[in-house]
């Protein structure tokens, strides 16, 4: 593993699907592998980047469990599981002795809505650029319509919303932001030029999201979440830029860290993709998928709190396109290196499936991925079981719900 990762600035560990306990081992495993023996100081979540400072801070010793501290920052429950809490606690126990201790950084927009970045904004502006507040307070006035904390009953409700209601909010998020960079000149020399720098920072998360908002919505492009993985981009490569010594461990789903577009409409583009063009050899892409057993499918549910579903379910059969089928089923945990399989087999291009929750995603898997982490047999987390709609009652979702990948 040391050999394959060399120099790189980026390792990104992904997982099959979310909740599901095997996964969330691996990534710990391979996390303090790259904290005590490669250098690595940065952990980089699939999470909001709203709280993402409460979680960095009681990393290094601040008050609270870890319980609440995940909950404050989590996005569809991924941080509220006993092994993300496991590793939480870790990363805790050695910051306290190690010589360079590891952060915690999220990567998506925080909340379902602009709403949350703009309020973290807001104190900037009220003192380094009042003028600038009342567009800010239009643009959290019309984000609050619709805004809710989970993101597919924020999705839900921008949807329902007049699209002069949503034209009215790009163009004043567009504004907005147009007017923090016209200022940027002006803080250079003074105390508030890294608050100023953070302001834009969120800013920028909220104009990506409304993007997001309108492209899932057929008010804009038909890309997905496109806008939301290159948010994910680019605060990672902000990051290497400012801190050029930096190492980060990107912990995102297989869909967000494969290096190849999405087929369909030009433009679909995953955060992988973003980071391999801008870093070559410097980033590595580790998916992690599983032979057997049982995972976790999430769907949008936005009438019903907390606006989304999440059920235990089986694995489906292996197809024979399936990147699974390479590995020995009873191997406790077997990581292939596919740059240097791919010189001694002849039929690397015939992989073109992996598994996602409970069905295969279409790629290239050799394109896609610089190496696959494989487990022999999966099963879903503590919060599957807390927060499963069967358990909770409630009817199954329809058939015509979209699945993870085409929500995505």
């Amino acid at each position: 593993m040391r050999e394959f990762i060399g120099n790189a600035r980026v390792v990104a560990i992904g997982e099959a699907a979310h909740h599901v306990r095997e996964f969330s081992l691996v990534r710990h495993r391979l996390l303090r592998f790259l904290a005590e023996r490669c250098g690595f100081t940065v952990l980089a979540v699939e999470a909001p980047t709203v709280g993402a400072d409460a979680i960095d801070a009681w990393l290094h010793g601040g008050a609270g469990t870890v319980a609440e501290i995940a909950s404050r920052a989590s996005m569809v429950g991924l941080l509220e599981s006993r092994e993300v809490h496991d590793l939480l606690a870790w990363i805790r126990a050695h910051n306290r002795t190690a010589s360079r201790p590891l952060r915690w950084i999220g990567t998506v927009p925080g909340g379902g809505s602009p709403l949350p970045e703009l309020e973290a904004a807001a104190g900037h502006l009220r003192t380094a650029d009042p003028d600038a507040l009342p567009l800010l307070e239009q643009a959290a006035e019309r984000a609050r319509k619709y805004h809710d904390s989970e993101i597919f009953t924020t999705l839900s409700r921008y949807a329902a919303l007049e699209p002069a209601d949503q034209d009215a909010l790009t163009a004043t998020l567009s504004r907005l932001r147009f007017r923090l960079e016209t200022m940027a000149a002006s803080q250079r020399g003074t105390h508030r030029e890294q608050e100023h720098a953070a302001a834009l920072r969120h800013l920028g998360f909220a104009w990506r999201l409304d993007h997001f908002h309108r492209d899932v919505a057929g008010r804009g492009l038909p890309v997905g979440s496109a806008a939301l993985d290159e948010c994910m981009a680019e605060e990672v490569l902000q990051l290497l830029d400012d801190e050029p010594e930096t190492r980060v461990v990107l912990a995102l789903h297989n869909v967000h860290i494969r290096k190849v577009p999405h087929a369909g409409p030009a433009g679909l583009f995953p955060a992988g993709y973003h980071l391999a063009q801008a870093l070559g050899d410097d980033y590595r892409a580790i998916a992690v998928t599983g032979g057997h057993g049982r995972t976790a499918r999430v769907r949008p549910a936005p009438e019903r709190f907390p606006g989304f579903e999440v059920s235990d379910v089986p694995l489906p059969s292996l197809t024979e396109h399936a990147i699974e089928n390479a590995f020995e089923s009873q191997t406790a945990l077997t990581i292939a290196i596919l740059s240097a399989a791919r010189r001694d087999i002849n039929d690397a291009e015939s992989f073109q499936q992996t598994r996602m929750e409970d069905y295969f995603m279409d790629v290239p898997v050799f394109d896609a991925f610089d190496a696959i982490a494989h487990i022999p047999r999966t099963s879903c987390t503590d919060y599957v079981a807390t927060h499963s709609s069967r358990r909770a009652g409630a009817e199954p979702p329809p058939r015509n719900q979209p699945t993870l990948e085409e929500f995505r």
